[in-house]
């Protein structure tokens, strides 16, 4: 829901609008204004009635029609309150009061947000912080004044402030003699003090007042069921139901009274009228919510993640938008490098301005996810980037990916000063120095590493690492053997004595420490694993295939394994062994996954049912195989090789198989519609593009592929407004640059260099936009700026030669002497380019050095003789030089 910058109050009556800060000058109402307010009073009753889903349709309703008016925005909020969501409610109403105009904000209106804003932060439980919103209220009416002193009364009650709260219930009693709420708080107040003549006596009153009063009935139950007087509480609860029970969502507070009414009627042991009640929990939002959310956070804790994934999972099904879920989710996601899924899951909350955690997170997914521009533009945003040593790492690393490398280090460093224990972030900081051969300072964080962990493996591998990027082969053989020689029985080290004897082209010593590591840990993979890679080396690959049956016999599902065994031996082998394997060990999946491959690709559908049938096998009722995704991607896979071997028609059975299985999987969808447009079968491929686009309305991949093939068909309108509706559900720099050369592609230069400026600000350090910008520059004749822009290339790819070539093109129509330059620096690059030789050889003939630029001319004739401009040009350089028969015959050709 996006809200108008300036939204504008209104007042309501049942005939007429009055607005304010000019909202309306019209003194007869339009029929617009009629159905408007026609929305709002049918929002109105229906949250009398309860029907909050349908007064929230009509508010939004209402909003299409005005979107300046702020109403139907608080009816909204109102019934988010109601459902108990306070977060949301005080996202939306702080939203609506930064856009309100200022001129109609009055004390009515300014005091009904921060009542709202009180609310929220009494439901969240930050009371102290309520009660200071309460306190600054402005000459509130007394409506707004009667509820102020109810909250602050509550708020007062839940924090055992008796005395205050006490005052607080009469002053609101005094405020309004007719509601019977500031009786039942001050009934409350007693119960607290344990004055139970009290509590009956403002009970009384209070029925003398409202006797139907659903507060009443709630308080009456608790008071009963305190008393173990189960048969009164059990009325009440009931009663009170009749009210709060008329809710068409679960509000909390309905929740509660479910849950209270259960315990009375088992106290009374009425076991199959509390099943019913316990039902119809189980089955509603908030009580699935409860029970899974706890249930999910005891696997997290027991570092179960995939069975806390799976209750996250079943209350997002209810509930998409239970921001709670969704950050736990994402968190196992990442632990697991389940990094797409973590990415769509943490976008949204990262949105919001309170949850700088799940922004933090998210631009580590993003990192992971290579998606730098992203993680920058997240990092960025955050208050604490320039103290918080996380975000100070992650901002270092984005920073480096883009190629920054001394503002990059500069950040990570300063990251470990805050936390020098971070012995993560320096292992990776000392992989990229040694990338960049700056062995001293790697070798320094590594030092660190081990005096703060002496066993740390990894840092002992990368400072050999370091030592061997140095050329210093001797000190890396001496401190692998010192490795060895301190801890003799570690398997690392035998293991990376013999990589480094590999690396230093000793087979057989590189041989000896692997069996050695082998025979001191018959039950790990690893050494297998590497003995199998050596004779892969040597093309022994029957010896290999034994060294990888044996990984995948101890290590069924070890990804590295099986692909040295499926790579090492014939399909048929691997296939024979690999079934006897899963008889012997039904439940690895490795295996099976393998020969569901194998059986697929072989055209074996009994065999690849029959695989399918255990792979496929639900968790339960309602949980699906959680080999699904690799199951849909072995179908994709196997389809895709078909597809590229020409077997178009294999490929396609393939597919339609997986969509019957997967049909909501958007992997197989977009294949089937991309192999459907590869065949010629248009309408199937459109009718799978809409299935992409309803089944994951927030993908970006539908739009793409299809704008794909509308640039193959020359549509490129077309293509760009795919491309826009890609960039409206998710923006990225290749997304960005695809519109920008769709648009230019259909005639629209002007929008398409827009776009590209527009990118380039949000993705400045995007080389492959910046290019692009340059050349449609180049191509607008906007010379100056196509000048700048490559110039600004050539700083970060200085051996770019289309860029070079075209600079000094530039600098040549400018008059700028570094034209020559520029141009031989091209040359020198691709010496075998028509073009670039041309432009080298005009512009040394353009400097008066005719005799040298006829040899480079020739070249660019030889390299495209069909190219006119070139001929002609070699043609001026044979007549500055008097070679003029030959100047006549190439211009003979081009007559």
């Amino acid at each position: 829901m996006k809200v108008s910058k300036a939204i504008c109050i209104t007042l309501f009556s049942l005939f007429a609008i009055s607005s304010l800060s000019g909202c309306s000058d019209e003194t007869e109402m339009t029929q617009e204004e009629i159905q408007y307010i026609g929305h709002i009073d049918q929002a109105r009753f229906f949250q009398r009635q309860g029907e909050l889903k349908a007064s929230t349709l009509e508010a939004r309703s209402a909003i299409e029609l005005q979107p300046d008016n702020a109403e139907p925005y608080f009816i909204i909020i109102d019934n988010l309150l109601t459902a108990g969501d306070a977060t949301n409610a005080e996202r939306q109403v702080n939203l609506l009061a930064d856009r309100i105009v200022p001129e109609a904000l009055n004390d009515t209106t300014h005091n009904r947000i921060k009542l709202i804003r009180a609310k929220s932060r009494q439901l969240k439980g930050e009371g102290d912080e309520a009660l200071d919103i309460l306190s600054d209220l402005q000459n509130p009416d007394r409506p707004q004044e009667l509820q102020a002193a109810l909250l602050k009364a509550d708020i007062l009650l839940s924090q055992r402030q008796l005395t205050k709260a006490e005052q607080a219930y009469k002053n609101a009693a005094g405020l309004e003699a007719s509601s019977a709420k500031p009786l039942i708080g001050l009934s409350k107040v007693a119960y607290a003090r344990d004055n139970q003549d009290q509590v009956a006596a403002y009970i009384a009153e209070a029925e003398a007042i409202d006797a139907n009063s659903t507060e009443l009935w709630l308080w009456k139950a608790r008071v009963a069921q305190a008393k173990s007087d189960w048969q009164v509480a059990e009325e009440a609860y009931i009663r009170a139901l009749e009210d709060i029970g008329q809710y068409d969502i679960m509000t909390y507070r309905k929740y509660e009274t479910i849950s209270s009414l259960i315990r009375v009627l088992r106290e009374q042991g009425k076991a199959s009228e509390a099943f019913v009640y316990e039902e119809m929990l189980a089955k509603s939002a908030p009580g699935t919510i409860r029970s899974n959310l706890e249930a999910a956070q005891a696997a997290y804790q027991d570092g179960n993640l995939e069975e806390s994934a799976r209750y996250l999972e079943e209350i997002l099904k209810q509930s998409p938008g239970h921001e709670q879920s969704a950050l736990l989710l994402g968190m196992i996601r990442f632990r697991q490098g389940r990094m797409e899924e973590a990415d769509r899951l943490l976008t949204p909350i990262a949105a919001n301005e309170d949850a700088e955690e799940a922004a933090k997170l998210l631009a580590a997914t993003k990192i992971q996810l290579r998606n730098i521009d992203d993680a920058r533009a997240i990092l960025d945003s955050l208050d604490d980037k320039e103290t918080d040593p996380g975000v100070l790492a992650m901002v270092g690393i984005t920073t480096l990916a883009g190629g920054e490398n001394a503002a990059g280090e500069e950040l990570i460093e300063k990251s470990l000063e805050l936390r020098p224990d971070n012995s993560e972030l320096r292992l990776r900081y000392s992989r990229y120095l040694i990338e960049q051969n700056k062995i001293d300072r790697a070798l320094d964080q590594l030092e660190n590493v081990i005096e703060q962990d002496p066993s740390s493996s990894n840092a002992k591998r990368l400072k050999i690492e370091a030592y061997l990027k140095a050329e210093n082969n001797d000190a890396a053989v001496s401190y692998a053997d010192e490795w060895l020689k301190e801890d003799p029985e570690s398997l690392d080290a035998k293991l990376v004595r013999g990589q480094l004897a590999l690396a230093l082209g000793n087979q057989e010593q590189a041989e000896k420490f692997y069996t050695a590591a082998s025979q001191d840990a018959p039950e790990d993979p690893t050494p297998l694993l590497a003995l199998g890679a050596l004779e892969r080396s040597r093309e022994n690959l029957e010896s290999a295939g034994e060294y990888f049956k044996r990984a995948v016999s101890l290590a069924p599902n070890n990804r590295q394994a099986l692909q040295g065994l499926t790579s090492s031996l014939p399909g048929t082998e691997v296939a024979d062994f690999l079934g006897e394997l899963s008889e012997k060990k039904p439940e690895a999946a490795g295996p099976r996954l393998i020969l569901l491959e194998y059986a697929l690709f072989n055209g074996d559908t009994e065999k690849s049912t029959d695989h399918l049938a255990v792979l496929m096998e639900p968790v339960d009722e309602n949980t699906p195989s959680r080999l699904s995704p690799l199951v849909a991607a072995i179908f994709g896979n196997v389809a895709s090789q078909k597809s590229s071997a020409g077997d178009l028609a294999d490929a396609r059975a393939i597919l339609e198989r997986a969509l019957a299985l997967f049909p909501e999987n958007e992997n197989i969808i977009l294949q089937a519609a991309n192999l459907a447009y590869q065949t010629d079968r248009q309408q199937d491929a459109k009718e799978l593009l809409q299935d992409a686009k309803l089944t994951h309305p927030e993908s970006a991949r539908p739009f793409i592929l299809e704008a794909g093939w509308m640039t193959q068909e020359q549509r490129h309108q077309e293509a760009a407004e795919l491309y826009q509706l890609a960039l409206e559900k998710r923006r990225s720099a290749e997304t960005e640059l695809r519109y920008a050369q769709a648009l230019q592609r259909s005639n629209q230069t002007t929008k398409a260099i827009e776009v590209m400026e527009s990118a380039r600000s949000t993705y400045p350090n995007n080389l492959q936009i910046t290019f692009a910008l340059a050349l449609a520059y180049q191509q607008a004749d906007r010379q100056e700026e196509a000048r700048s822009t490559y110039e600004l290339v050539l700083e970060d790819q200085p051996d770019n030669v289309i860029a070079l070539n075209n600079l000094a093109w530039l600098y040549q129509q400018a008059g700028d002497p570094r034209a020559l330059e520029i141009a031989k620096r091209a040359y020198e690059l691709r010496p075998d380019s028509g073009a670039v030789a041309d432009t080298y050889g005009w512009i040394l003939f353009n400097a008066g050095q005719e005799k040298e630029s006829v040899a480079i001319l020739e070249k660019a004739h030889q390299a495209q003789p069909e190219s006119n401009e070139i001929a002609l040009h070699l043609a001026e350089a044979y007549k500055a030089v008097g070679e003029q028969e030959k100047a006549k015959e190439i211009l003979e050709k081009f007559k």
